[in-house]
């Protein structure tokens, strides 16, 4: 930076901190544990709200049963699933043969093997109607909705087998096996058994419970702590606050990359150490995006309002570039008016690209308070260093 213009920032920018009230070491240091602090905070507090809105919101759940089941390799893999649990659950041979004249009931084993083929076709053709999807959404929200108020402790709806709790599923293949195997009365034929999945130990349920509500409270509340602690960084480094909010910036900036990163190379791992058949393959890979894709949604979240407040940061800073753009930007800023319309316009933009920028009414307050904040300081700062910059050039 030049003489004349260091010596300009030094007088309008510089926090006027008295020498001896500037921070001790020992503050600093506390300031930047502080730092660290939050953004794990804001982490932990991302991930709860992954778990939240996915497998503990009903609307949330809905959504991702119903992109599950228009994926064209998830139906496949589905209607493959089904028939195969029909078959192996069914004496299809039998039900054939009931169906035959007397004279042709040899023929049963035949047409039972050349029909399972076939069946898994119809399924994923089954599995393509709306009318089908519906019900298959229908009853996964049913039972997520059931699960949910068990774990919330507001039901009693327990079934109990061996000492387990388990959720019923079979009413799914029931409606799909009647629209593709022709053996009539698919609910008598299909054992009571088939479908049913056990969740947790009828004495694990409390602790269930009891994670359900740290899960919810985390979601909820989390972020909120960690904003609490990066302001409270941010006065603790009274003398170098625009280094600790940089800080801030880069952490954040990193969480959102490496949650985006983990989200790519985890579900690769995943799908290799999980996935023994390559047919599969393509139905497990879609099946991770679409259950991880609030998770990067949030994460999009984190890297943008990370280069923002990076790009606030520089252009408050002292290097020369930065004062050129101050210059530039200073007719914008002079006007209050035109200034939050650029705002409004931003804010517009990023809500249209990732929908999930804010989510709750507080949430969205808070986030247009701090935007307002960082205008207002950075606004403040380019009128107010109007003269010396004119006097500087």
């Amino acid at each position: 930076m030049a003489p004349r213009l260091r010596g300009w920032y030094a007088v309008v920018n510089a926090e006027r901190v008295p020498k001896d009230d500037r921070p001790s070491r020992g503050r600093l240091i506390a300031a930047r544990i502080l730092t660290v602090l939050a953004v794990v905070l804001g982490l932990v507090g991302m991930l709860a709200f992954y778990v939240d809105h996915t497998a503990l919101d009903e609307e949330g759940f809905e959504a991702i049963s119903r992109n599950l089941i228009e994926d064209d390799a998830i139906r496949t893999q589905v209607a493959g699933s089904v028939t195969d649990g029909l078959y192996e659950n069914i004496d299809v041979e039998a039900a054939i043969a009931e169906r035959l004249p007397e004279a042709q009931k040899g023929l049963a084993p035949v047409l039972a093997g050349l029909s399972r083929s076939g069946a898994s076709r119809a399924a994923e053709a089954a599995l393509e109607r709306p009318r089908v999807q519906d019900a298959w959404v229908n009853t996964t929200t049913a039972t997520q909705r059931q699960l949910v108020k068990l774990l919330d402790d507001k039901t009693k709806f327990i079934q109990s087998d061996d000492g387990k709790v388990v959720l019923d599923l079979r009413p799914i293949m029931i409606e799909l096996g009647d629209q593709v195997v022709i053996i009539g009365r698919v609910a008598e034929k299909l054992p009571e058994s088939t479908g049913k999945i056990a969740i947790v130990d009828e004495s694990q349920l409390e602790t269930a419970q009891t994670a359900t509500k740290i899960l919810r409270a985390s979601a909820d509340w989390m972020w909120l702590l960690a904003l609490a602690v990066a302001a409270l960084a941010v006065w603790l480094a009274r003398g170098r606050r625009r280094k600790e909010i940089r800080a801030l910036s880069i952490g954040v900036l990193a969480i959102g990359l490496l949650m985006l990163a983990a989200r790519r190379f985890g579900g690769g791992y995943l799908v290799d150490r999980l996935v023994r058949d390559d047919s599969a393959r393509e139905a497990v890979n879609n099946t991770w995006s679409i259950l991880t894709q609030v998770l990067a949604d949030r994460a999009w979240v984190w890297i943008i309002l990370g280069i923002v407040a990076l790009v606030g940061v520089w252009f408050v800073g002292e290097t020369s570039r930065a004062a050129d753009a101050r210059r530039a930007a200073r007719p914008a800023f002079e006007s209050r008016a035109t200034t939050y319309a650029i705002a409004a316009g931003c804010l517009l933009v990023l809500a249209l690209v990732v929908p999930t920028v804010a989510h709750g009414w507080v949430m969205t307050l808070i986030l247009v308070a701090l935007i307002v904040a960082g205008i207002e300081t950075i606004r403040n700062i380019v009128v107010r260093e109007a003269p010396a910059l004119t006097r500087a050039a």
